[in-house]
């Protein structure tokens, strides 16, 4: 029976392979250390594969703006350093004005209009920066509201029973973190608290009272306070200090706020974290790419859009 099973062994240990970092995952590499421009080499050259330009050749204008959309539709663009982005763009770019030829192209028009919604003047093309935005917020949603073993592993390591608007940047953060806290504050202006026993939700930094955090509406009395960090439960109970008097407009204010904060009652239910920008306050990645492209402006071509003609002549016009 023991030799049996050290022949197992063996068996598994000579047909198992040794892989090394970085490795692939949905096509894209993971590394527990810093990624280099040279290990996303293969993301960008498998979508230049899909834009070849014998491709453009067969296809409309209107063919290649749908390609050039879903060039990247099944590729998990997480975390895709800057340029990287730039190198994707460059191709989608080239594909779009070139299309078959080899010849180079003026581009009339330019990219990150393209890249704007239909009803904005552009063409409907994603922006990839901002795509990625928007997919690296859904990890910040799922670290606040599920439970997993990964957001276990993250809690503990990083944030340590402290609220996220707290957490900063250290010497030995891992890449993905680094990165995940760049985009922190992307994340919070669609994130607000639905407050029940008051204990999760931080006074000044959280959006619950008004659309947006205290702290941002009353810079003034935010700077004076003595308890930058207190959560709503302890000023209802303890109220808050400050370094000085308040007078005229700042007494004004601060009783505008207590005013509002009397006004909601307290529960023995944990503080809840909605989506201020989703349907049904769910997070969503399309609202919050929404959010990000609405200072975007243009007209809309709404008859040119709407008509029965084809879509390279609507392209054109």
């Amino acid at each position: 029976m023991m030799k049996t099973i050290g022949q197992i062994n063996m068996l598994i240990f000579l047909t198992t392979q040794v892989g090394t970092f970085p490795i692939k995952y949905l096509g894209v590499p993971i590394n527990p250390s810093w990624l280099h421009v040279i290990d996303w080499l293969p993301l960008v050259e498998k979508n230049n594969k899909k834009l070849d330009i014998w491709k453009g050749g067969l296809m409309s204008i209107a063919g290649r703006v749908v390609l050039i959309d879903a060039s990247l539709s099944n590729t998990a663009i997480y975390l895709l350093p800057k340029t990287i982005i730039e190198k994707l763009d460059k191709t989608r770019r080239t594909f779009f004005w070139q299309g078959g030829g080899t010849k180079k192209k003026y581009h009339l028009i330019r990219w990150t209009k393209i890249c704007k919604h239909k009803k904005k003047g552009g063409l409907g093309i994603r922006n990839l920066r901002k795509m990625n935005i928007s997919l690296m917020t859904k990890w910040w949603w799922k670290l606040d509201n599920e439970i997993g073993l990964w957001q276990e592993i993250v809690r503990f390591k990083y944030l340590k029973n402290d609220p996220i608007h707290i957490v900063r940047h250290r010497q030995n953060d891992s890449a993905i973190w680094f990165d995940l806290l760049k985009i922190k504050d992307v994340y919070l202006q669609g994130r607000k608290m639905v407050v029940r026993n008051g204990q999760k939700t931080l006074f000044w930094k959280d959006t619950w009272v008004f659309e947006r955090p205290l702290a941002s509406l009353f810079p003034d009395l935010f700077k004076i306070c003595l308890q930058l960090n207190a959560s709503v439960a302890f000023v209802k109970q303890n109220s808050a200090n400050f370094s000085r008097w308040l007078v005229d407009g700042l007494r004004n204010d601060w009783e505008q706020i207590m005013c509002r904060v009397n006004e909601i009652s307290v529960t023995n239910d944990e503080d809840r974290v909605i989506w201020n920008f989703g349907k049904k306050a769910r997070f969503s990645v399309r609202s919050m790419y929404k959010a990000l492209t609405v200072d975007d402006s243009g007209p809309y071509f709404k008859k040119i859009w709407k008509g029965k003609i084809p879509a390279k002549i609507k392209i054109f016009l």
